[in-house]
């Protein structure tokens, strides 16, 4: 009896753990997914190395064993989390709607064959070049417009197997005719586009020898002085470099152009050739992170222009400040431009500032009125929160009322919409 008892009993567990298991089986299984940051997870390294293999804009290759030019320290004080894409990587998709998404989308320069001379508009032929549609070309330049850097380390260039025909014979002037042919006559934003030509010396029917060029460099910006010399490093059969005819930030002692930048809306477009930077003896890796930061920091203007401007009772405007989108709540890029307004306050304790906000035309006066209200006083409480009393603090929103340019272009309205400064004494 006591053993039949145990049989019943093993057969009903039996069967219950049948029934269980079923119901797991059957039973679709729950799993929590967490969507983690990898950015917040890992801490941001500032590492030499780390950061020169990601040395910006000046190959597709990856670099090695490139030690670069200054200590540890240097580039221990580098705040590198810049965002930025090759042109023929860019989401223009996912870039419409959200403007910030790169600091930089940068262009290197591009083999004759492949670059595409469609019209006399170089931005136009440089689109076409990467494939892209005439709505991504749009929104490529609205994006500029929104503060964007457009970088291009601009040339076309030859190789010397350019120059063999199929036959094997060697035919120079055919490509020197095609490369010179696809660069003459072009403009940028409607600035005429000079060009530079660098060819390599021959040495017999095959070889040719790289063409060194070293520069002797000036500036009349205080920012760029220590910039004093660069070399240019041509390997390719023929090179032209590009540069439009616009704000020069580096020139030669000819007072030729070697760095050229155009101011688009909030943002721009810089112009530089392809300058050697492993030769420690030249500038060109200093270059590189000096213009960086000066173009991500938007420096249009350097702090001693602004501290002059103040001591000469001018009125100093900021139309490079970003703000929300339909809001009046500064963009977190904004605030570093602030920055040198809050060290001449700090300096001078006993000054006050008025601060002015400024619209474009679009929509009603009633609204431009109270929303250029509304940004001043933002750009007041950031001032405030970097140390400036609140009583050394005037406001004032003009809305539309005092345009600096024709609010019929999107041009002109980007420059309308700016925060003008002034010092009360």
């Amino acid at each position: 009896m006591k053993y039949l008892v145990a049989v019943f009993t093993m057969i009903f567990l039996i069967g219950c753990a049948e029934n269980n298991l079923d119901k797991q089986v059957t039973t679709p299984e729950q799993v929590q997914i967490y969507d983690i940051d990898i950015d917040n997870m890992m801490p941001t390294i500032h590492n030499g190395k780390k950061l020169l293999k990601n040395f910006p804009f000046v190959s597709y290759n990856l670099i090695i064993d490139f030690n670069g030019k200054f200590s540890y320290q240097f580039y221990d004080k580098i705040d590198y989390r810049y965002r930025y894409a090759s042109l023929d990587r860019v989401d223009f998709w996912k870039l419409r709607n959200n403007p910030f998404l790169y600091d930089f989308i940068y262009v290197l320069p591009i083999w004759v064959d492949d670059f595409k001379r469609v019209s006399d508009d170089l931005f136009k032929n440089i689109g076409y070049t990467y494939n892209l549609s005439q709505k991504e070309q749009d929104i490529l330049k609205w994006w500029i417009s929104q503060g964007g850097i457009l970088w291009i380390e601009s040339g076309v260039y030859s190789t010397r197997y350019d120059t063999f025909k199929r036959n094997g014979e060697i035919d120079e002037e055919r490509i020197n005719k095609k490369i010179r042919d696809k660069t003459k006559k072009l403009h940028f934003f409607d600035k005429k586009v000079y060009t530079y030509a660098y060819k390599t010396k021959k040495i017999d029917f095959v070889n040719y020898k790289p063409t060194e060029v070293e520069f002797k460099v000036k500036s009349k910006y205080p920012y760029f002085k220590d910039i004093k010399y660069l070399k240019i490093k041509n390997s390719n059969y023929l090179t032209i470099y590009m540069l439009p005819k616009a704000k020069y930030l580096l020139q030669d002692l000819k007072n030729n152009p070697l760095v050229s930048f155009i101011q688009y809306g909030k943002g721009g477009v810089v112009f530089l050739r392809d300058f050697e930077y492993f030769d420690k003896r030249f500038d060109g890796e200093l270059l590189r992170w000096k213009l960086l930061f000066y173009l991500l920091n938007k420096k249009y203007m350097e702090n001693d222009n602004i501290a002059q401007k103040f001591d000469n009772n001018e009125i100093v405007s900021l139309n490079n400040l970003h703000f929300e989108y339909k809001s009046y709540q500064l963009t977190e890029d904004s605030k570093v431009l602030l920055k040198p307004i809050v060290n001449y306050l700090k300096n001078n304790p006993k000054v006050k500032i008025l601060v002015v906000g400024n619209t474009d035309s679009i929509g009603s006066k009633k609204y431009n009125k109270k929303l250029s209200l509304k940004r001043a006083n933002a750009v007041k409480n950031e001032l405030i929160l970097n140390g400036i009393s609140a009583n050394r603090i005037i406001i004032r929103g003009d809305g539309e009322d005092n345009p600096v340019a024709s609010n019929k272009t999107k041009e002109g309205r980007a420059k309308n919409r700016r925060v003008d400064f002034r010092i009360i004494r």
